[in-house]
């Protein structure tokens, strides 16, 4: 049985429009990922970021909010931004509440119970980052120093995070 070729028009454009589509979900499909961001807390309980860099530097670290309440044009609001006074590379961790003298940015933040809150870091010179950590509040009041959130809310231990396979 032969193919009619309308038939095979309608199959290729309909491949193409999903391989469009598929390729056009995110809006940073296209970026160098960096290393991985985690969030956790200091020994008082305040919430810290902790990025490790295997590639490239960041120089700016946000805290964005959750969507509740938003259109869907609408972006994710962002909680705080903070950057660095000189790109970091390597181990980088930064106290969301009382930053460094060398980080620019909001003290004292403030997270809202129930909700959910997505920290990432990038270099603001060109469209790379980190993969990014999603977490809640209750998340951040059951750990210990010792352990971190990475990703979509799972926990490790601080000290696999630690080291990047650093092969460029």
């Amino acid at each position: 049985m032969t193919s009619h070729p309308t038939s095979r028009l309608r199959l290729a454009l309909v491949l193409a429009t999903a391989a469009t589509t598929l390729a056009a979900c995110g809006n940073d499909v296209d970026a160098d990922v960096l290393g991985t961001a985690a969030m956790g807390v200091d020994a008082d309980g305040a919430p810290v970021a902790l990025v490790e860099v295997c590639r490239g530097r960041i120089d700016t670290v946000e805290v964005h909010g959750d969507r509740t309440g938003l259109r869907d044009d609408e972006p994710n609001p962002v909680v705080g931004t903070w950057r660095a006074a000189e790109p970091r590379d390597g181990r980088v961790e930064l106290s969301l509440v009382a930053p460094s003298w060398d980080w620019a940015g909001p003290e004292g933040l403030t997270l809202a119970e129930g909700r959910t809150y997505v920290l990432t870091a990038y270099d603001s010179d060109r469209d790379a980052e980190v993969t990014q950590v999603s977490f809640t509040t209750t998340q951040l009041a059951a750990l210990t120093p010792e352990r971190m959130i990475v990703g979509a809310g799972s926990t490790r231990p601080r000290a696999e995070l630690d080291a990047c396979d650093r092969e460029e």
